[in-house]
């Protein structure tokens, strides 16, 4: 089939660029609990930058920005990222429940104090807007499935006037738990993300083998990811991506 019944698309990397606002909520998070911090709270640094590809949950990035604040290498986080995480998560003291919760609490609080200044920190990828406006036209519905409160997305997406059939956040569960529900209500479902082991998880799930998997190739991607992507994973560029669904790749 030359198109999905329903395209299933990850929200951060794919569709938003969040950089700046995911510093400056983690660094807050992190100053909260000690983190002794004496640089800009606007500016990310090149060493977030560089690790976030790595991350998969908030949680995560709260404990980098809490290991940037003591001294930590990025390299550390670069050469073995969970074995580095789960350093820096002892030595702060705090389970990923706990941390995950504070992030959710200030992302909050942010959103109800001031919505305009916590969305103005997002910006939609070139195209994107574009694109999905069109998936009505080609008879596809389009749903969000993130690890982001359901909350924040939704107001990240109603403030570009984006209206996915579904947002499906952290609430939901596992990103392959939402697919094999998709998978039950249509088929077939494509899978656009920027995290090569959740495309990797979704392959190996014999339950999903109905699902085409697409890395975006414009998101948070680890330097190796492209050379480590094996079918039936597609690699899709940004033109492919704003393309009709017929131009990518099968």
């Amino acid at each position: 089939m030359s198109r999905p019944a329903i395209l299933a698309l990850d929200l951060d990397g794919v569709l938003v660029d969040g950089m700046e606002e995911y510093w400056r909520s983690s660094l807050s998070v992190a100053r909260s609990l000690g983190a002794p911090w004496t640089g800009s709270h606007e500016e990310v640094p090149p060493a977030f930058r560089c690790i976030r590809p790595w991350v998969h949950t908030g949680w995560e990035m709260v404990v980098v920005a809490w290991a940037l604040a003591h001294g930590a290498a990025a390299e550390a986080f670069l050469q073995d990222y969970p074995g580095a995480l789960r350093q820096w998560q002892t030595r702060l003291g705090q389970s990923p429940v706990a941390l995950q919760d504070a992030l959710e609490r200030h992302r909050g609080d942010c959103l109800s104090r001031d919505p305009r200044g916590w969305l103005a920190q997002h910006r939609l990828y070139p195209g994107v807007a574009q694109r999905l406006c069109c998936c009505g036209a080609e008879g596809v519905d389009w749903v969000v499935i993130t690890t982001k409160g359901r909350e924040f997305a939704a107001a990240l997406l109603k403030q570009d006037g984006l209206r996915p059939t579904a947002v499906y956040g952290r609430e939901d569960g596992p990103k392959v738990r939402v697919l094999r529900r998709l998978l039950e209500q249509r088929q077939p479902v494509w899978f656009v993300e920027d995290r090569l082991p959740t495309l990797e998880q979704v392959t190996a799930d014999p339950q999903l083998r109905g699902v085409g998997c697409y890395l975006a190739a414009w998101g948070y991607l680890r330097h190796a990811d492209r050379q480590k992507l094996r079918p039936p994973t597609h690699w899709l560029d940004h033109a492919a991506f704003c393309a009709p669904f017929s131009a990518w790749p099968a």
